[in-house]
């Protein structure tokens, strides 16, 4: 009961009215199913529930629409189509969710066809050259072969976020680390977006951390994945900041799966196969021995994971005197990958496969 009351408390105290009517529209939502069960989930040992999400994307529904009710913000077409964007990727997750019948090869297909409606529809979304010769190679080739690598790159990172959605607060914990530095340099037509998500992230963090017992799911990993995915081709279009910097804030996603997929290759695997070799299912075994309750473990081990990586990035670009568009940032990200890899070989030595995995991309 003190936690559920510290928990309320909180969500007031940061949504405000939003906040505490999008709790109660995610936990009215679970009677619908969505239920995830101890044996299910790669880290978790408690059953909780996969809706979590619905809790981000409600805020964001009232808040936004609160705004254009005041006639204080009214979104172009760009911006209409991004939120069309993550409103079916997230649709696609919350299917998931609750029927589980959907397998992870159909959902990243059905991403790429949504991926190359969007940019059908609003070329501007078209990723523009990034000052990586072989991206801007492929970038260069033709408008088409643009486009589809742009889609290629929406759908892929949505699943990223989802593969990591392994543990207390990582992924709410990356995005929001992401939406605090992409908030200093977004175009003003993105920033309510991202401010309305920051906002909704903290508030389901409060119950994801406090109770374990809320989890994203694929819908609200799918979401954040598809909005942080769109910002940093927005943003990489319309600013100077360095390519290199939007890849840091996002870094451990994207790594954990790009890793994932050259183990399963080697070992003649699908790229859709299951996992539970990610640094994340790693980090946990090697904290849950005996030292503190498995929850604390789950939660020290998502905290750590989004600190280590989007906290750093985020920290150095607003605290240190490294600016978004700086240089160095090309050699930030290679230390990220010599962290991760030294981390991911030290870990897996002195463990064995986990018994379970996240039944996810």
């Amino acid at each position: 009961m003190p936690k559920a009351i510290l928990a309320w408390g909180l969500v007031a105290l940061i949504g405000g009215a939003a906040g505490l009517l999008a709790m109660l529209i995610c936990n009215y939502m679970l009677s619908f199913g969505g239920q995830d069960n101890e044996n299910k989930h790669g880290i978790s040992s408690v059953t909780a529930t996969r809706l979590g999400g619905i809790a981000i994307v409600a805020y964001m529904v009232m808040h936004l629409g609160y705004q254009a009710y005041l006639g204080v913000y009214s979104p172009g077409a760009e911006e209409l189509y991004v939120l069309a964007t993550c409103a079916a990727f997230f649709a696609i997750g919350i299917f998931e969710d609750l029927k589980g019948n959907l397998s992870a090869r159909n959902r990243f297909s059905l991403m790429l066809m949504i991926g190359l409606a969007t940019i059908y529809l609003s070329p501007g979304l078209i990723l523009q050259p990034v000052d990586i010769s072989w991206v801007d190679g492929i970038l260069n080739t033709s408008a088409m072969v643009a486009g589809l690598f742009t889609a290629v790159c929406i759908a892929f990172i949505p699943n990223a976020f989802n593969t990591a959605d392994g543990a207390n607060g990582l992924v709410a914990g990356v995005s929001s680390f992401s939406f605090m530095a992409l908030i200093t340099v977004a175009p003003a037509t993105l920033l309510p977006f991202l401010l309305a998500c920051l906002v909704g992230c903290l508030v389901f963090l409060v119950f994801n951390l406090i109770s374990g017992r809320f989890f994203l799911g694929d819908g609200g990993a799918y979401f954040l994945g598809a909005l942080a995915g769109l910002s940093l081709v927005v943003i990489s279009n319309t600013t100077n900041v360095s390519v290199w910097w939007l890849l840091s804030l996002v870094f451990y996603p994207v790594a954990d799966l790009l890793w994932s997929i050259v183990r399963r290759a080697v070992n003649r695997a699908s790229p859709f196969a299951p996992d539970n070799q990610h640094f994340h299912n790693l980090l946990f075994a090697y904290l849950d021995q005996g030292r503190q309750s498995s929850m604390t473990s789950n939660t020290l081990t998502g905290l750590f994971i989004a600190f280590m990586f989007s906290g750093s990035a985020l920290f150095l670009s607003v605290f240190a005197d490294w600016g978004p568009g700086d240089g160095v940032w090309f050699w930030w990200v290679c230390g990220l990958w010599l962290a991760y890899g030294l981390g991911w070989r030290y870990l897996n030595a002195r463990l064995c496969a986990l018994p379970t995995d996240e039944g996810q991309m």
